[in-house]
């Protein structure tokens, strides 16, 4: 059996790059849309085209009013399983060297291009496991349901539309994580500082995304000498008209993962105070923004925390902004489900406001957690084991996905920890340039699917 299921996904493995290709091509980054489109038209085209090719594949196919779309197996009963996944990306950002982000390449067994890995590409493998089981015609006991989302790496407005209109499956994977499985994700915050500079400030700027570690930050001041004497590594200054530009330039990355990054806002800030020629009034409030970025785990503000199965608070600036005097930071922070979010909010509200800080807090997202000896997490894991031949441990994880949206279930590859991208340092991960994923990696994937379902649906209650 195991030998059939292989034998069908590698003569399959031209298509499934093939149809990886496609819909990297285009550019669906998530944004605030008209009522046809509600996260725009780019991605209103990646769900039409991922749902013409469940369609092509022999699935039934729902268009949830283009905030998503579902691919249906139907089984002998209305129980679902769910698989879930999303077509949005994060902006392209910048750095890319190997290609234009949204002209896919095929290089030593890697699928470049923005959203291969995230989540292009695993939500291809999880539609190829599926058409597995039509293409054999293998009637399931429960139904199965590929869902395709528009907005998770904006809001997740998609699946909240879902939830109100359809009862969740019984149980769901989501192939936006690693393998073998994540059985929990800490909980998030997501909060915007504001403040008030003096008028030699003319603009601060940095960032792409609100979950994405910024690559590339800016200030334009005026009425200060900035020495080139005084620049460091990752900063570069130009004036013009006795008006200062400083550049930062840092290493992107997962907000959710900052380990390994470096902060591009940070390393503004950092140098903006080091060189002691601000006013003293926006001195002081950048001793507060030096607070934010001098470390990731929020030790400086007051609010590090830790478990054994979440590890440390991770606090990230992502997006900095100004609109006439007013500065706006948005902070991504994620804590263990141990924590409370509420006191951790308490205690930096009560921090900011000391520097002359406001704030608008946009969510306090739960995290989730299933015990790692729960019989699926067992399960699901010793399917990776015997299909990658090692030993391989559950995790929990700061990134956000489906998952903390759903009541049961888990993050289920197909990237490995264990892997090294064929690329420089602070490329090739998603949120990063030069996004890539291994095609070998969505082979496996497609088995370890298949295999899963086999378990979910023999073991799940109908």
């Amino acid at each position: 059996m195991k030998s059939e299921v292989r034998d069908w996904i590698e003569n399959k493995r031209e298509d499934i790059i093939r149809d990886v290709i496609q819909l990297v091509k285009i550019p669906s980054v998530s944004e605030k849309g008209k009522s046809n489109s509600p996260f725009g038209t780019e991605c209103r085209r990646v769900l039409v085209k991922m749902l013409s090719l469940a369609s092509q594949y022999g699935l039934s196919v729902e268009n949830h009013e283009d905030y998503c779309g579902s691919a249906i197996l139907k089984g002998k009963s209305d129980k679902e399983i769910g698989i879930f996944s999303h077509l949005d990306v994060v902006p392209e950002g910048v750095g890319w060297e190997l290609l234009n982000p949204y002209e896919p390449m095929v290089k030593d067994g890697w699928i470049y291009g923005r959203g291969s890995a995230d989540n292009k590409g695993p939500a291809v493998a999880a539609l190829y496991a599926i058409r597995y089981f039509n293409d054999h015609n293998i009637t399931l006991k429960h139904t199965l349901r590929q869902f395709y989302g528009c907005d998770e790496e904006r809001g997740m407005e998609d699946i909240k539309y879902f939830l109100t209109k359809h009862q969740e499956p019984s149980f769901s994977l989501v192939p936006d994580a690693a393998f073998p499985v994540c059985c929990g994700e800490k909980g998030r915050i997501g909060i915007s500082f504001l403040t008030e500079f003096s008028e030699d400030i003319i603009n601060l700027s940095g960032g792409e995304g609100k979950n994405i570690v910024p690559k590339e930050a800016s200030a334009c001041m005026k009425g200060y000498e900035v020495s080139l004497h005084q620049t460091m590594d990752n900063i570069t200054i130009s004036k013009e008209e006795g008006v200062a530009r400083v550049n930062a330039t840092g290493i992107a990355g997962h907000a959710g993962k900052p380990e390994g990054t470096q902060n591009a806002i940070g390393i503004l800030v950092g140098f903006l105070s080091a060189c002691n020629i601000l006013r003293k009034s926006d001195q002081r409030k950048f001793e507060f923004l030096n607070e934010i970025f001098c470390d990731i785990y929020g030790e400086r503000l007051g609010i590090a925390c830790e478990d054994d199965n979440f590890g440390k608070l991770t606090v990230v600036g992502t997006l900095l902004s100004m609109n006439n005097r007013t500065a706006q930071l948005y902070l991504d922070i994620r804590y263990p489900v141990s924590a409370s979010g509420e006191k951790i909010l308490k205690k930096l509200i009560e921090r900011a406001a000391i520097y002359g800080f406001s704030y608008t807090l946009e969510e306090d997202n739960k995290g989730y957690y299933l015990e790692e000896d729960d019989p699926i997490v067992r399960k699901l894991t010793k399917i990776c084991e015997e299909v990658y031949h090692r030993d391989l441990k559950s995790y929990c994880m700061g990134g956000g996905t489906y998952a903390r949206k759903l009541t049961n279930a888990v993050g289920y590859g197909p990237g490995l920890s264990f892997q090294k991208k064929p690329c420089k340092e602070g490329h090739g991960k998603g949120h990063q340039p030069d996004e890539c994923i291994c095609i070998d990696n969505l082979i496996n994937a497609i088995e370890i699917y298949i295999r899963a379902i086999e378990y979910l649906d023999e073991h799940l209650e109908r």
